[in-house]
């Protein structure tokens, strides 16, 4: 695992990553944030990491210019790997929280006025927590006009239409599909 971009590119770690976490592959984190290019800047964003698994996601975004990243996974041992990748890179400690704590529990209870700009949202794939996820009204309380929304699934997950959403691009690699949705209030 390595960042693929901006001020801390080339930087590796060392953790070593338990089964049930799955990181997005070098390769397909470089796809997703050159297609992010297209739709925003990355200076001064928030960023919200569901699912967040290793925290490499809002790590590429804190590398490439986020103001502030906000990490939420379920497991202690991802908690764990994301405080301490964000410790080996020496990022301050005022440019992101992690949260230890269920994705749909968390969303039920934020009560901040944080809007993100960006969300990326990575969980098991079989469980097909994404779609769930863009049906579900928890989302409107983090998402403001314009919001970009990134969702790693599988290429079987199916997404109702929904007109609070436009589907910006979507591209597979292999048994991992990514879809960009752009949230419109």
């Amino acid at each position: 695992m390595r960042v693929v971009g901006g001020k801390y590119k080339g930087k590796s770690f060392k953790a070593k990553v338990p089964k049930e976490i799955r990181p997005t592959s070098d390769f397909v984190r470089e796809a997703i944030f050159d297609i992010l290019q297209n739709f925003l800047t990355f200076d001064n964003i928030t960023v919200l990491d569901l699912f967040a698994g290793t925290g490499l996601l809002g790590i590429e975004s804190l590398s490439r210019g986020a103001s502030f990243c906000h990490f939420v996974d379920k497991s202690k041992n991802a908690v764990n790997i994301i405080k301490d990748n964000l410790s080996s890179l020496q990022i301050e400690k005022e440019k992101y929280k992690v949260t230890n704590a269920d994705v749909f529990s968390f969303l039920r209870h934020y009560k901040k006025p944080t809007k993100f700009d960006l969300v990326f949202s990575d969980p098991p794939y079989e469980l097909e927590l994404n779609s769930k996820l863009l049906e579900s009204t928890l989302i409107f309380k983090i998402a403001r006009n314009g919001t970009i929304f990134v969702f790693e699934t599988s290429p079987k997950e199916v997404f109702k239409e929904n007109a609070k959403y436009k589907l910006l691009r979507q591209k597979d690699y292999g048994d991992t599909t990514i879809r960009f949705f752009e949230f419109v209030e």
